[in-house]
C-alpha cells in the first residue's frame, strides 16, 4: 500500500494519475470525501467491489454508492427522470445522494438501483473523471466502527489491506451525505445528512409548481 499526500497542485494531479492507475487495475484506494475519508474501486469492476465488501466485513444486503464527476457520467448508469436531474442540480455538488433506476453498465452487485452524488470534494471529482467511470464511495472504516477523518484514525487492519491512500490531512468533521430517492415522483429519505429533509422538500415541490 502506498501512501500520498499533498494539497491540490501539480503534485495532487500526480497523486492522482498514480491512484487512477490503481483503479485501473483493479486496485482499492482511500481517499478524501466532502464528509469523511471513503474507501473506493472502479464500481464497474465486480472483482475490486467484492474487495470492498471484504475488506470493510459489510454485509453484502447493504449496498454501496458511488461518487461520479458529472450528470453525464451519471447518466451512463441510470435513467434519470426530469424531476431527479433539477434536484441534482440544486444540490450537487455536495452531500447528497440520489437513489436513481440503474442501466445494465452497472453490475448488481453495487447495488439494485445506482445511488450517487457528485462530491464537492474536487479530488473525488477528479478521480473519477480521470478514470470514466463511477467510483465506490463507503466509509473508510470496518462496518459498525466510526467514520475516520484522518488517515490515523483509519484502522491499521483495513489501511493495510487497500492498495493506495490519499492523505489530505485532517478533514472537517461532517455527517454522511443525505440519501434520497424520487423514484415514484415523491420524496423518500433513507438517511438525513448535511441537507435537510425541507430544503429539498422545497426544490421538490418548486418544480412540481413550475
Amino acid at each position: 500500500m502506498e501512501n500520498r499526500t499533498g494539497e491540490y497542485s501539480v503534485a495532487m494531479r500526480d497523486i492522482i494519475e498514480e491512484a487512477v492507475n490503481v483503479l485501473n487495475k483493479g486496485g482499492v484506494l482511500i481517499y478524501p470525501t466532502e464528509t469523511c475519508y471513503g474507501i473506493g474501486c472502479d464500481a464497474t469492476d465486480v472483482k475490486a467491489v467484492e474487495k470492498i465488501y471484504s475488506f470493510k466485513k459489510r454485509d453484502r444486503n447493504k449496498r454501496l454508492t458511488c461518487i461520479v464527476d458529472s450528470l453525464e457520467t451519471a447518466e451512463n448508469y441510470c435513467k434519470l427522470t426530469d424531476l431527479e436531474r433539477y434536484v441534482c442540480e440544486k444540490f450537487m455538488p455536495g452531500p447528497l445522494t440520489i437513489v436513481s433506476e440503474k442501466k445494465d453498465t452497472l453490475p448488481d452487485i453495487v447495488n439494485k438501483d445506482f445511488a450517487f452524488r457528485i462530491s464537492s470534494e474536487k479530488i473525488c471529482r477528479q478521480l473519477s473523471k480521470k478514470l470514466g467511470k463511477p467510483i465506490v464511495a463507503t466509509s473508510a472504516n470496518i462496518s459498525g466502527k466510526k467514520s475516520a477523518y484522518s488517515i490515523d484514525q483509519i484502522s491499521e487492519e483495513l489501511e493495510e489491506k487497500v492498495d493506495f491512500v490519499i492523505d489530505s490531512g485532517k478533514l472537517e468533521m461532517k455527517k454522511p451525505s443525505t440519501i434520497i430517492s424520487l423514484q415514484t415522483g415523491t420524496l423518500e429519505v433513507f438517511r438525513q445528512g448535511p441537507i435537510n429533509e425541507d430544503s429539498i422538500s422545497r426544490e421538490v415541490e418548486g418544480f412540481k409548481d413550475g
